[in-house]
C-alpha cells in the first residue's frame, strides 16, 4: 500500500487518508446546498403572480409597427423566461400595459474619409409600463425602461435600420421581465 502524504506539508498522514475524504464528503455537498439557498423559482415581487396578460403596447412615436414589435418581443421574453405565463386577460393574474415613449437613433462612429458619412448607429426604444392586479384599478408597478443596440450603416439605411429595430425590442423586453420578475 502506497502512503498518502499531505499536500501542504508533504508528511504522511496517519488516518490513510480518511480524514481527507470526509473533509471533502462534508465539504462538496455543503457548498451544493448553500449555492442553491440564493436561487428562488418565481417572482421575486409577488410568488402569488402565476399568469400574465400583456396588452398591445401603444406608441407616441412616428416608427411604423413598432407597437406589435415590441409587444412580440416582450412576449416571448416572458414565454423564454417562464416564470410567468403568458394567457388572456380573463385568466391572468397581473396585466402589463406600455406606451412607447422614444425612438432614438444616434451616430455613434463616422466614417474617416468623410466626417458628415455616418458608420454606425446607437437605437433606442423606450417605454413607459404598469403592471396592475386583474379587477383592480390601482397600478402594483409601473416605470420607464429603454433596450437598446448598435449596428453599422451600409449604403440602405432603412434595411439597416430593419435590423436594428427588433435587436433594440428583443433587449427591452429582456430588461423589461428582468424588471417585473426579478426586481432588478
Amino acid at each position: 500500500m502506497i502512503p498518502l502524504t499531505s499536500c501542504c506539508t508533504g508528511e504522511r498522514s496517519r488516518d490513510g487518508g480518511i480524514g481527507v475524504f470526509l473533509s471533502w464528503a462534508l465539504l462538496v455537498p455543503l457548498t451544493l446546498f448553500l449555492d442553491g439557498c440564493a436561487y428562488k423559482v418565481g417572482s421575486i415581487s409577488d410568488p402569488g403572480f402565476k399568469t400574465i396578460f400583456i396588452e398591445n403596447f401603444k406608441s407616441d412615436v412616428d416608427e411604423p409597427a413598432l407597437e406589435s414589435l415590441v409587444t412580440t418581443s416582450v412576449i416571448q421574453q416572458f414565454q423564454k423566461d417562464g416564470t410567468l405565463v403568458v394567457t388572456d386577460m380573463k385568466e391572468a393574474d397581473v396585466i402589463l400595459r406600455g406606451r412607447i415613449t422614444e425612438f432614438d437613433m444616434s451616430p455613434l462612429r463616422y466614417s474617416r474619409a468623410n466626417e458628415l458619412t455616418t458608420t454606425e448607429l446607437s437605437m433606442s426604444i423606450g417605454v413607459s409600463y404598469t403592471l396592475t392586479k386583474r379587477g383592480q384599478g390601482k397600478p402594483y408597478s409601473d416605470g420607464k425602461i429603454s433596450g437598446a443596440t448598435t449596428f453599422f450603416v451600409g449604403s440602405d439605411l432603412q434595411s439597416d435600420k430593419r435590423q436594428g429595430v427588433p435587436l433594440a425590442s428583443q433587449d427591452l423586453g429582456r430588461k423589461l421581465v428582468g424588471r417585473l420578475v426579478e426586481g432588478w
